[in-house]
């Protein structure tokens, strides 16, 4: 199975900046906000010509897509940014919005979970495949707010995508009186969200936000 990480952030947080050190060689982007990423010349590192860049949020295309990069041996990392995306796209579909009945948000959860599944039990173990997401916050009956990956329907609620991964990193900004503004990645969690990353993976609980860095404790630890 392939490592599966889950990358939370709102936009501007920095999810996208994360890729700018990743080596194209070996990296396949499924851009699916359809948006130009946010580093220097990164049309030329990334496009369909060298087989490690596609532009859709169609769920079966980017399964397709990670079939074909699966049996590519040079590829070790795959980015979807972002998996909000595709869920979004999905119910504005004009055909899922025409379609009457509950049976629409059954089908649109269960591409969501195969999705999941595909990576955690169809993939190369020494892939890592990054699953960005936007956080959302959900109320207990008491009011108290915890924050946890946004999803559509009550179906994948009950899923709770979390769970199927060990490594849940989330994008902030940590702010310095007197210092600029830094972007990083939380290994840990707040005690309100589902941020968690496994036993002495990080030494610290906010790393660099650099998915190169990422990679490099992975690999180290699960000997990758």
């Amino acid at each position: 199975m392939a490592q599966l990480v889950f990358l939370v952030g709102k936009s501007g947080m920095g999810k996208s900046t994360s890729l700018r050190n990743l080596n194209p060689e070996e990296t396949v982007i499924i851009n699916t906000d359809q948006k130009a990423l946010p580093f220097k010349q990164f049309n030329l590192k990334y496009n369909e010509e060298k087989r490690n860049y596609r532009k859709t949020s169609d769920v079966s295309i980017v399964i397709a897509t990670l079939q074909k990069a699966n049996n590519l041996p040079n590829v070790k990392t795959i980015v979807i940014d972002t998996w909000s995306r595709i869920m979004t796209d999905a119910i504005m579909n004009p055909g899922f919005r025409a379609e009457k009945g509950f049976d629409k948000w059954s089908k649109m959860a269960s591409a969501q979970y195969d999705l999941i599944n595909f990576i955690n039990d169809s993939m190369r173990d020494d892939i890592i495949v990054y699953l960005f997401a936007h956080p959302e916050t959900h109320h207990d009956e008491l009011g108290f707010g915890s924050e946890r990956i946004a999803v559509q329907g009550k179906m994948l609620e009950k899923f709770v995508p979390e769970s199927f991964s060990t490594i849940v990193l989330y994008a902030e900004i940590t702010k310095i009186p007197g210092k600029e503004n830094k972007h990083v990645f939380r290994t840990v969690s707040s005690g309100t969200d589902t941020c968690k990353t496994p036993l002495e993976m990080f030494e610290t609980n906010t790393i660099e936000n650099d998915l190169v860095v990422v990679n490099e404790a992975i690999r180290e630890y699960y000997g990758i």
